[in-house]
């Protein structure tokens, strides 16, 4: 990537659709090209979930109880999450060549703007839309990871009197007295800081199938203004208007490919957000409704914050899919609403094999059953409210 970033020179601020702390991310995780170290940095994080996720599942087990169906559901939202999380590492790392064509068609995309005005001013704004999402994502789950995480010590503050354990940030068992000072202290910290990583790296993942939508929407647009200014061209019989339509399916090839290999990416990846924050979600309408019947209070808060945080991430993968299949749907309008009536026989035929290509929607999918949507989004919530009006009526 670094020769867009010469390329631009020192006047420009925007170099890439990808933020630095999204670059930085995608470093730490060892997906950015190039790496010297980047198989190291995947193995040490990977067996460091892998030891939580032991302990964790150890911790579910042996409170599977009914007596003790709080504990159990609590442990379970962050356990699940932990799981969600290592099944978005390894589909990212088994797709790591994939990530790299992504990385080098956006590179490309942007050295080839840089002689266009208007190209750059499109892919610009496309690109600030992008820093200020990826930095507000990181900024707000880092605040509500933090609330998570501390929230059980506001609890215990309040019911001092009956404390019998010290508790920890994440609910796991240790094969070791781990209640006693110094190693008490270490844990929470190293389990707090664990935690925070676990938030940055979900974070990562969604800023990244942001940032990779808005840029395959910036080429969109650009297509789209280069068919307005084809239907302002006084000639269209010329060979510089033919090099311009050719020109136009090139590039609607590469976004074709582009979403392509996107939905390659994300198909399991978003199949299997569906399936487990539905099962994360029915986990804190259950704890939702035992606290607010027995313990209302801060322990309230606590399932706000983690329910609107499973809230937000499965709509940016709905979302995503929504905003790129309007914006396909927008390029085969533009083609249409452009004069091929009255160019030559082949340019129009060319101009016409897009607007067919067009009617096919790009889209991204969950496991290529269904499509990702607002629809999709709108069905899930709908579901969740539902389970939730049921435990209500039993509780």
């Amino acid at each position: 990537m670094g020769h867009m970033e010469d390329a631009l020179g020192e006047s420009m601020i925007i170099r890439s659709t990808i933020s630095p702390s999204l670059k930085y991310g995608l470093q730490f995780l060892g997906m950015w090209p190039d790496m010297t170290y980047g198989i190291v940095n995947r193995l040490l994080f990977m067996l460091s979930i892998l030891i939580m996720q032991f302990f964790q599942y150890h911790y579910v087990f042996a409170h599977f109880k009914f007596n003790e169906m709080q504990n159990l559901v609590d442990s379970l939202t962050a356990t699940l999450d932990y799981s969600l999380t290592i099944v978005k590492l390894t589909m990212l790392w088994k797709n790591r060549r994939v990530v790299r064509e992504i990385l080098v068609a956006m590179d490309t995309d942007w050295r080839e703007c840089i002689s266009v005005d208007r190209y750059l001013q499109v892919m610009t704004s496309k690109a600030n839309i992008s820093y200020f999402c990826s930095n507000a994502m990181l900024g707000l789950n880092t605040i509500a990871a933090i609330l998570y995480l501390l929230s059980d010590y506001a609890l215990n503050k309040d019911k001092s009197d009956n404390i019998t354990s010290r508790s920890f940030p994440i609910k796991l068992t240790f094969p070791f007295e781990a209640e006693e000072s110094p190693a008490y202290e270490l844990l929470v910290l190293t389990l707090f800081l664990h935690g925070i990583l676990n938030v940055f790296t979900v974070t990562i993942v969604n800023a990244l199938i942001f940032t990779l939508v808005l840029h395959a929407s910036g080429q969109i647009d650009i297509i789209c203004e280069e068919f307005k200014t084809l239907s302002e061209e006084k000639t269209p019989y010329n060979g510089n208007f033919e090099h311009s339509i050719g020109t136009l399916i090139e590039r609607h090839n590469k976004v074709i490919l582009f979403s392509k290999n996107l939905d390659k990416l994300l198909s399991f990846m978003a199949l299997m957000q569906v399936f487990w924050n539905t099962l994360i979600i029915c986990s804190l309408e259950i704890f939702f409704m035992i606290s607010f019947h027995n313990e209302p209070g801060f322990g309230l808060v606590k399932i706000v914050f983690a329910y609107g945080g499973i809230t937000i991430e499965i709509f940016i993968f709905c979302f995503a899919g929504e905003y790129l299949r309007l914006k396909s749907k927008s390029l085969a309008d533009a083609a249409y609403e452009s004069l091929w009536y009255n160019m030559s026989p082949t340019n129009g035929k060319n101009i016409l094999f897009i607007i067919m290509r067009s009617q096919k929607q790009l889209s991204l999918t969950a496991g290529g059953m269904a499509n990702l949507s607002l629809e999709a989004f709108a069905s899930i919530m709908k579901a969740s409210a539902s389970y939730v009006s049921v435990l209500n009526a039993m509780y």
